[in-house]
């Protein structure tokens, strides 16, 4: 933007449990433009209108707790994510929005676009993997979504659990997303060396039987990072002092594991070329 380019507006801050009114309005916009203003007597929602089905907009407000047999149910929701709403229903808003689109490619796209609009605004969230997460990196991102959408069912069962636990913004279990981090690594060693029941630091010393090889540095880093989740004193044994995991423990470990499951693919996928 032409003001804030040249100093006439000053540079905002992100937006950490705070939702400005300009970002509030263009969240509503996205809704808006494909929901209420895409229209036609052809459009789902008016079908749906139609046929007594919810519509999108009855669907949402039922889970932000409206009425939905109110007049100008659109207006009152418009006033209410607009104006008067916490900063965290926001999101709730946008959750249930997402929830509510049944064409996946008419998701990526709205997800792209309100995305877009949440970096703009510099808000401190992103949608990942469906999810509204705490994380506003375009490559961590990115490294999150691959590591959640592999062939290996049981890692992207550990990285989707890592991630919900993670975004939950009302009772986030930061500890328990560490684990599933680790866990997803884990899974992915076992597939490779074809020994579900290995540990991570077993699995670890035997990639290279399976011509995978990582340097020494790498490889110890990650059998310390297995150290800090499984010693005596570690994440899964319930230690005193991981009751309270930090955010940011449980983010570095998110996006670190998720990018090394996907550099372990990539390796073994060149072994098996």
């Amino acid at each position: 933007m032409f003001s804030k380019k040249y100093g006439y507006q000053p540079e905002q801050s992100i937006q950490i449990e705070s939702v400005s009114d300009l970002l509030r309005i263009r969240i509503w916009n996205v809704f808006y433009k494909h929901e209420i203003k895409a229209g036609g007597l052809s459009s789902k929602r008016i079908t749906a209108a139609f046929s007594g089905e919810m519509t999108v907009e009855e669907k949402i407000a039922d889970k932000l707790g409206f009425n939905i047999n109110e007049s100008f149910l659109t207006d009152k929701i418009n006033k209410f994510i607009t104006k008067t709403c916490e900063w965290y229903i926001v999101y709730d808003f946008i959750d249930s929005y997402i929830c509510c689109i049944e064409d996946d490619e008419k998701m990526q796209q709205i997800i792209a676009e309100i995305n877009c609009v949440l970096e703009e605004e510099k808000s401190g969230y992103r949608i990942v993997n469906n999810e509204i997460a705490p994380i506003t990196n375009k490559t961590e991102i990115e490294e999150i979504e691959s590591a959640v959408n592999t062939q290996f069912d049981s890692v992207n069962t550990h990285i989707s659990k890592a991630l919900e636990l993670y975004a939950n913004r009302k009772n986030p279990d930061y500890e328990n997303s560490i684990k599933e981090s680790i866990s997803a690594v884990e899974a992915m060693c076992c597939t490779i060396t074809e020994n579900e029941k290995s540990s991570l630091g077993q699995a670890l010393k035997k990639l290279e039987e399976n011509g995978v090889y990582i340097h020494k540095s790498m490889k110890n880093a990650f059998s310390s990072l297995y150290g800090y989740a499984s010693d005596e004193s570690g994440i899964r044994h319930g230690s005193i002092d991981f009751v309270n995991a930090p955010a940011e423990d449980a983010k570095f470990m998110l996006v670190s594991c998720s990018a090394f499951v996907n550099y372990l693919i990539e390796k073994w996928s060149k072994v098996k070329e």
